[in-house]
């Protein structure tokens, strides 16, 4: 069995931050739109919370709830290898930190461009393009560009062509153009649905929880993939903690596309 992306990532990270065991976690926001980690560094990430997705008992999202600020940066980033949700939540929150110091020290290791990453992806009129979940903005631009358009979503709304997430084992071996949510990499399913997409020309992710060291999504067939940049921490945690989606946190972040360098 291969090793997952985020082990792939984690061993990164500890190879490229020298003392990273020195890192520690200033602060936990577990937010309803987003979980956001802030290191004593100063760097910052975020992960979709998936609320919808957990069964919660008695209240409890994460058990170590109390005790997470002050620990380790890496000890929370292993919690993405987890398959406890709401730990895993918590955990690539803190992978998207620590990779932000990889990012700021290694400049020139990747390209970053300030663009809509639904422009920058290769959608033409014979394509059949398979988006994993419902990324709304994105709709009008693939329609403009192909009929064939398939979204795939955990929670299917009653919508043309909007199919339960268990159907891409079917729809996305057949696609030429695949667009997967960033929120594949918080429940664990990024493995899974980048095999399917092994015979897709392009393959793309989007949204913040994949703002993490791209390496192992790009050596599996990924050409794009579009996050954030956190400018403003306190004013995302903020954000975050009143309840604040993707359209609320545009204030303390950038969005970015990332490249291979």
């Amino acid at each position: 069995m291969s090793r997952r992306i985020v082990s792939e990532v984690l061993d990164i990270l500890e190879r490229e931050i020298s003392r990273i065991g020195e890192v520690k976690v200033e602060k936990v926001c577990l937010g309803l739109g987003y979980t956001g980690v802030k290191l004593t560094t100063g760097h910052a990430g975020v992960c979709h919370s998936l609320q919808a997705e957990m069964a919660i008992q008695c209240c409890q999202v994460v058990r170590r709830a109390g005790s997470l600020a002050g620990s380790p940066a890496l000890d929370l980033a292993h919690l993405s290898e987890s398959w406890d949700l709401g730990e895993k939540v918590v955990g690539v929150a803190a992978l998207n930190a620590l990779s932000q110091i990889v990012f700021e020290e290694k400049p020139q290791r990747y390209r970053f461009e300030e663009r809509n990453l639904i422009d920058e992806i290769e959608i033409r009129e014979g394509d059949t393009v398979a988006m994993v979940g419902n990324i709304k903005p994105f709709i009008p631009a693939i329609k403009s560009k192909t009929r064939s358009l398939y979204i795939l979503e955990r929670n299917p709304m009653r919508e043309e062509n909007v199919f339960p997430d268990l159907a891409g084992e079917e729809i996305i071996p057949k696609a030429s153009v695949v667009i997967i949510t960033g929120s594949a990499i918080a429940n664990g399913t990024i493995d899974r649905l980048l095999e399917l997409s092994r015979k897709a020309r392009e393959i793309a992710i989007s949204g913040p929880s994949a703002s993490l060291i791209p390496d192992p999504l790009f050596c599996r067939g990924v050409k794009l993939i579009g996050g954030i940049r956190v400018t403003d921490p306190e004013k995302l945690f903020q954000i975050i903690a009143e309840g604040g989606g993707t359209p609320q946190i545009k204030p303390a972040v950038r969005f970015t596309i990332i490249k291979p360098g």
